[in-house]
């Protein structure tokens, strides 16, 4: 307000002097033309997200989702909240105003005769309970609870008394796909307290490493905050926009386990992230039908710059899941490698930016069953007993991931 202030003042003066020279009505004076306007700041600049980056993954529980199907509706309907919904193809949630029908309420969802109907969950459940009757005791009906690979888990024939059905997929089990009801004669299939849960229903914390490349590349690896175990990976792309930051990509399991919907492989979205270039870098990370809230802190060894010379060199400790294996790097950057199970890998280390320490890796791996294919990925240099003596890296396929810290 000051500044107008005294512009106003210099308009002021500047009037009367060109009026008090030219005299009243000649043609020497005019109006003063004002200065412009100053220029627009400039934008501001994108906070890189580029770097190495620790901290703690923090996945959101997921919640069960139940019904006792107190409401009127005729099929297909839903229940829950994306992304944990139960989708119900055909009967109807409704009453008939007899007691001995229902287990919670007056309502319940009827499959009538003659007719069949099937459950679908957007995000597999790892439970399922629920009560079930016919309406008579002479009506003929099943029903069937499928896997993932549409693999018969359970087979239900209903009677005229209820029962309860609870279904509990362990550790390492596949999840629960869909659940088929047929009533093929008589009356109707009826089912009450219908409930399907997660994995967990409380927040769950690991920690996460993940290297961005200047290529906005992705690498990053998720491990057990209690034992160190290897628990998932992630590959993909980011993208920055002033201190915004999203993208897209996979995770994947550690070989042998499952993400939390059961599946080896998911998509990944990232959205609602925040760079602060060079000190934090948070994202908010959607994938197998979880929340994962990401925080984590910059690691000034992304700054050590990177040179083939530097992880030239036989690496004599190297553990591929359980698997005692060698790894060696040529000047040139090329890996060869072996397992004492007999795998061979053969692959290439490649400068992506001479200024910062983050290498593309691409390696061949083959003679070792589920695990062959070729994979690629990130890689870093870090210190175990020496500066750079171990190199770490992440390579995928579309269905696997190894990571390993091979050191020198």
């Amino acid at each position: 307000m000051k500044t107008s202030t005294r512009l106003l003042s210099i308009a002021l003066v500047a009037f009367a002097t060109v009026t008090g020279c030219g005299g009243s009505g000649g043609d020497g004076g005019g109006a003063v033309t004002p200065p412009p306007p100053p220029a627009a700041p400039p934008p501001a600049a994108d906070q890189s997200p580029s770097g190495v980056w620790d901290g703690q993954a923090v996945t959101q529980g997921s919640p069960d989702v139940s019904t006792s199907f107190e409401f009127s509706d005729t099929g297909p309907f839903s229940v829950g909240t994306s992304p944990f919904t139960a989708s119900f193809s055909n009967g109807n949630a409704e009453t008939r105003g007899v007691l001995a029908f229902y287990i919670t309420g007056l309502n319940a969802w009827h499959i009538l005769t003659g007719t069949a109907a099937t459950v679908t969950f957007e995000t597999l459940p790892r439970t399922l309970s629920f009560w079930v009757r016919t309406v008579n005791a002479a009506d003929v009906s099943d029903i069937q609870i499928l896997d993932q690979n549409s693999t018969l888990i359970m087979a239900v024939v209903p009677t005229n008394a209820y029962q309860q059905i609870v279904v509990n997929r362990a550790a390492g089990e596949t999840s629960i796909e869909s659940m088929v009801v047929t009533s093929t004669s008589g009356g109707d299939v009826v089912i009450d307290d219908f409930t399907i849960g997660f994995p967990s229903t409380t927040d769950t914390t690991d920690d996460i490493s993940c290297l961005v490349a200047e290529t906005m590349e992705l690498v990053c690896t998720v491990s057990d905050v209690a034992t160190g175990a290897f628990v998932a990976g992630i590959q993909g792309t980011v993208q920055v926009n002033g201190s915004a930051v999203t993208g897209t990509g996979t995770i994947h399991a550690a070989p042998g386990t499952t993400l939390v919907d059961g599946s080896t492989v998911a998509d990944v979205t990232i959205s609602a992230g925040t760079a602060d270039e060079g000190n934090t870098l948070d994202l908010t990370v959607d994938a197998a039908g979880v929340t994962v809230a990401v925080s984590t802190t910059y690691d000034a060894a992304y700054d050590r710059g990177s040179d083939l010379a530097t992880v030239a060199g036989v690496y004599m400790s190297f553990d591929l899941f359980g698997d005692l294996t060698s790894f060696s790097v040529d000047a040139d950057g090329v890996i060869t490698s072996g397992s004492a199970a007999g795998c061979v890998s053969n692959g290439q280390i490649s400068i992506i930016d001479a200024d910062f320490n983050a290498y593309d890796v691409t390696l061949d791996v083959a003679m070792c069953g589920a695990l062959d294919g070729m994979y690629d990925g990130l890689g870093l240099t870090q210190d175990e007993n020496a500066t750079d003596d171990v190199f770490t890296f992440g390579v995928f396929t579309n269905q696997s991931v190894i990571v390993g810290d091979p050191t020198r």
